[in-house]
This record gives C-alpha cells, sequence and structure tokens, in this order.
C-alpha cells in the first residue's frame, strides 16, 4: 500500500517532529531574540547530525560518500538559504499581519515544484500537481481562518511587509530542499540513505560556522545566550536533526514537491489535537479547508 511507502514514513516523521522543533524555538524566542531562536536549530542538532552518521557508517560497514564539486555548490547554496528562510519565519512570528505572512510562507511546496523543475528538470505528474494547488489554497485559507480580521484587512494585509517577507520565506525554503536534493544527488555513493545523512551533517556543520560567524559580529549577545540557556535549546536540536534526516531521506526517494506537500499532514494532526484534546471548536471555513488539505494529500499519494 503507498501509505506504507518509505518516503510517506520518513516525511511524517520529519513533519512531527518539525513542530515540535518551531515549539521550541517559539519558547525561547522570548529568551534568545530572532537570530537565537533561529541559531539553536542549527547548533544543537549538529552532534546528533553526526552521531547518526558516524553510527550508520559503523553498523554497515559503507564507506563514506565522496563529494564532488557540485556537491559543496548546491550545499551551500541550501544551507544559506535555509539560514534566511529560518531567520524570516522567525521575524513574522513578531509582525502584526502575522497570519498573512504565514500564509503566503506556505506557498513554499509551489515554488519548490516550480523550482524543481527548473533546477533538476523533475516534474510532478498532473494529478499531484493539482493536489499541491489544493494544499496550498486550503494552507493559506487556514492560516486567516483563526484571525480575527475582516474581510477588508484581509486584502489589505495581503500587500503587506509581513506578506512580502512570508512570500520571500517561502522562495528561499523552496529554493533550499531542491537544492539539497541536488546536493545529495551529486554524492557518489550508492546508499541513499547514507546520502542523505551526510548530506545533513555538513549543511549543518555550514550553517554553524556561517550563523555563528555573522552572529559574533552584529548580534554577539544573543550568541552567548544560545550556549548559557543550552538545556532549554537541546530540543530544538534534537527534533532539528531528526526533521533533516526525514526530510532528506524522502526527498532522495520522491520528488521534493511530493514530500512537502505531503508533509502538511502535520496541520492535519495539529488541528486534530486542538479539537479532540482541547476541545477548540472550528468553523466552517476551517472545516472546508481541511477537507480540501485532506484531499490534496490523498491526491499527492495518488499520483505519485
Amino acid at each position: 500500500m503507498i501509505i506504507l511507502e518509505w518516503w510517506v514514513i520518513a516525511t511524517i516523521i520529519a513533519a512531527l517532529t518539525q513542530t515540535l522543533r518551531s515549539a521550541v524555538q517559539r519558547q525561547m524566542k522570548p529568551v534568545l531574540g530572532d537570530d537565537g531562536a533561529s541559531y539553536i536549530r542549527f547548533l544543537y542538532a549538529l552532534p546528533f547530525a553526526w552521531l547518526v552518521v558516524i553510527t550508520y557508517q559503523q553498523m554497515t560497514d559503507i564507506e563514506i560518500p565522496t563529494t564532488t564539486l557540485w556537491f559543496w555548490i548546491w550545499v551551500l547554496l541550501a544551507s544559506v538559504t535555509q539560514i534566511i528562510f529560518t531567520v524570516l519565519l522567525i521575524r513574522i512570528f513578531s509582525r502584526r499581519s502575522f497570519a498573512a505572512g504565514t500564509a503566503f510562507s506556505k506557498t513554499e511546496v509551489l515554488q519548490a515544484a516550480i523550482l524543481e523543475t527548473i533546477i533538476l528538470g523533475v516534474m510532478v505528474s498532473l494529478l499531484t500537481g493539482l493536489g499541491i494547488i489544493f494544499g496550498v489554497v486550503a494552507v493559506v485559507i487556514l492560516a486567516f481562518a483563526k484571525s480575527a480580521l475582516t474581510r477588508n484587512e484581509i486584502l489589505k494585509s495581503c500587500f503587506s511587509k509581513t506578506s512580502a517577507i512570508g512570500l520571500a520565506s517561502g522562495t528561499f525554503l523552496g529554493l533550499a530542499t531542491v537544492c539539497y536534493k541536488a546536493a545529495a544527488v551529486s554524492l557518489i555513493s550508492d546508499d541513499l540513505f547514507m546520502r542523505a545523512v551526510y548530506t545533513g551533517g555538513i549543511a549543518t556543520t555550514i550553517q554553524v560556522l556561517a550563523m555563528g560567524a555573522w552572529m559574533l559580529i552584529f548580534t554577539r549577545q544573543q550568541f552567548v545566550a544560545c550556549f548559557v540557556n543550552w538545556r532549554g535549546s537541546i530540543g530544538a536540536g534534537f527534533f532539528g536533526a531528526v526533521a533533516t534526516i526525514g526530510w532528506f531521506t524522502a526527498f532522495m526517494l520522491q520528488t521534493v514537491a511530493s514530500v512537502r506537500a505531503v508533509g502538511q499532514v502535520e496541520l492535519l494532526i495539529t488541528l486534530a489535537i486542538s479539537m479532540l484534546w482541547f476541545k477548540e471548536k472550528s468553523n466552517r471555513i476551517e472545516i472546508i479547508a481541511i477537507l480540501l488539505l485532506t484531499l490534496s494529500i490523498v491526491m499527492v499519494l495518488l499520483g505519485s
């Protein structure tokens, strides 16, 4: 059955742990600031990322992949664009038009599909493409559904600076995911999982060094705070490392666009918990969006 395929399992694990990582980052944001909350996902993911690489290599005796020039080009580009995405997303949390910014950041899946076609020459099926479009529409609706904005305020917020930041963050994330796949594919190794985790380890190392150097120069106080508050921050690293491994493994087995589209199942799980556990009620618009998102995921699965 398609739901038991490895890329689907890896995607669901990645989506769930990404949600937990984001929760830790939001919790630490008042203590660490925007840059600090962004940095801990890389800093504390580093030991976990390399622990997986070393453990897997020792257990299987598979050689460490041979790198190529294209690998370094792609992984450097992916690492930098992911840092930019993370910083932009954290900044959205502090802005007034939060719903609009979040909604536009969710267009990442559609942007990834376009970028994957341009960069890798990989096209999704018609059914998958329609599923991706339905999914983007659904998450945009959900982003606005909980806000107390009127129709005119929603339209106005769509042309706000926050919306531009959200759209840009979606572009950078879409570019990062496609470049990560291009990097992993460029490695010389017959083992897909080793390619995935090794790419993740290299990328995390680059991000720790690059963003760490930037923070030392411009936001040194936040940089120091990341180490002082390690107990509260380490969870972001652990969950971030697991999410990275899950995403990269899925990317090696399926198109980036399909993986990211199915990854939106985290929204359905979050909404289900809020309704069943916390007894929160959903309005008619939210229910329609939930059904549309569910349909989109099914379409992507069938089309893949």
